[in-house]
């Protein structure tokens, strides 16, 4: 269980480091694999944070666990697909801009 929590919050943070754009060691590659890795450690850790705290509820509420459990799948889900890809709408601002797209602005092409 406490791996759990270590490992969630570790992902966690270097996810939300990595969002706001103040880590940017990561971006090693422009484009295809690998150029949204650092983005995916944020659902990472958060599915590990909703596992983990899952695991500890169970004993308590089975319904809570598998809401949980439900929501830690998703994330893991997301995870995976941000290692090779992630949609525009998950995507920072500045990583956008960064990638040279037309506009940075949420609803235009």
């Amino acid at each position: 269980m406490t791996a759990g929590l270590l490992l969630g919050v570790v992902f966690l943070v270097l996810g939300v480091v990595a969002y706001s754009g103040r880590w940017k060691g990561w971006m090693r590659v422009r484009r295809g694999f690998g150029s949204t890795i650092g983005f995916a450690w944020l659902w990472l850790g958060a599915a590990f944070l909703a596992a983990t705290v899952g695991l500890l509820v169970s004993p308590y509420s089975r319904e809570l666990f598998a809401v949980l459990l439900g929501a830690a799948a998703i994330l893991l889900l997301v995870a995976i697909m941000g290692v090779f890809w992630l949609p525009r709408f998950l995507l920072p601002r500045w990583y956008r801009a960064w990638r040279g797209e037309a506009s940075t602005k949420g609803g235009q092409a």
